[in-house]
């Protein structure tokens, strides 16, 4: 008869226990897998770049990256009266493929709802399936997705910004344009007022307990950055006019400002 010798019935007992790990066989012999997610997503309002119309849905990302910027994630959402699905399909390519390595991204909309609870379920292709419900009310949407499997839900309550707030960010790639970043922000001031948010997660950024912004991943700059949130009291004409004073490139540092407003990005 022939014996196992000692090296081979290690990598045995090994492999089995590495099987072991992987899985977990309850009492009735069904056996559950957890899954590492595959994609973040946050409850998200999108608002037109024009004017500022808000359009709910979710902000998706894969968690791998991809060769290159700009792959998307294909989606199907179905909306028929309190019940909302979406099934995230997979990704695709773009046309033109360079640069650097980064995750597949997407805003999936879903469109306005009433105020009310829907049950909500969020699939992976024909895989996964996770049930919930979406809780909206007055402008303030809910998620309760328990036990998901294959994403992880960064921002479960969504609130919605407020009209007259604005918010973005000065780019401060270096040490030249800090100065003049402050400088920006302390003009802005003249033309508006502390936000006073709650806090909570508004799409493009969140408002800490004491009144720290984060900004969100959809607009959050590579480079350095001087973030605001505020509520605009003078016009969108002069807010345009500082703005483009910082912009002008015959500046001798001039700056890279993102700003959106509830009435449109400037």
């Amino acid at each position: 008869m022939n014996r196992l010798s000692p090296s081979r019935w290690f990598f045995l007992l090994t492999f089995s226990l590495f099987a072991l790990a992987s899985c977990k066989v309850v009492e009735d012999d069904v056996v559950v897998v957890t899954l590492a997610p595959e994609y973040s997503v946050d409850l998200f309002e999108q608002r037109s770049a024009a004017d500022g119309t808000p359009q709910f849905g979710l902000w998706v990302e894969s968690t791998a990256n991809y060769k290159c910027p700009g792959f998307s994630i294909d989606a199907q959402v179905t909306v028929q009266g309190y019940n909302v699905a979406i099934a995230l399909l997979g990704v695709t390519e773009p046309a033109i493929c360079a640069g650097d390595s980064a995750p597949a991204k997407q805003f999936i909309p879903i469109g306005d709802l009433a105020d009310g609870t829907y049950a909500f379920s969020l699939s992976l292709r024909d895989v996964i399936v996770n049930k919930g419900f979406l809780t909206v009310t007055s402008g303030r949407y809910s998620l309760t997705l328990p036990g998901a499997q294959g994403v992880f839900v960064g921002n479960f309550i969504l609130e919605t910004i407020p009209d007259g707030v604005i918010w973005g960010y000065a780019a401060t790639p270096d040490e030249a344009s800090q100065p003049v970043a402050t400088d920006f922000l302390s003009d802005l001031k003249t033309l508006s007022t502390e936000n006073n948010l709650p806090p909570g997660f508004y799409s493009y950024f969140t408002v800490s307990g004491a009144g720290n912004i984060e900004l969100h991943k959809s607009i959050a700059p590579a480079v350095g950055a001087k973030p605001f949130v505020r509520r605009l009291n003078g016009s969108t004409d002069a807010l345009s006019a500082l703005l483009q004073g910082y912009r002008d490139t015959n500046q001798q540092t001039p700056l890279q400002i993102k700003c959106w407003t509830t009435e449109g990005e400037r």
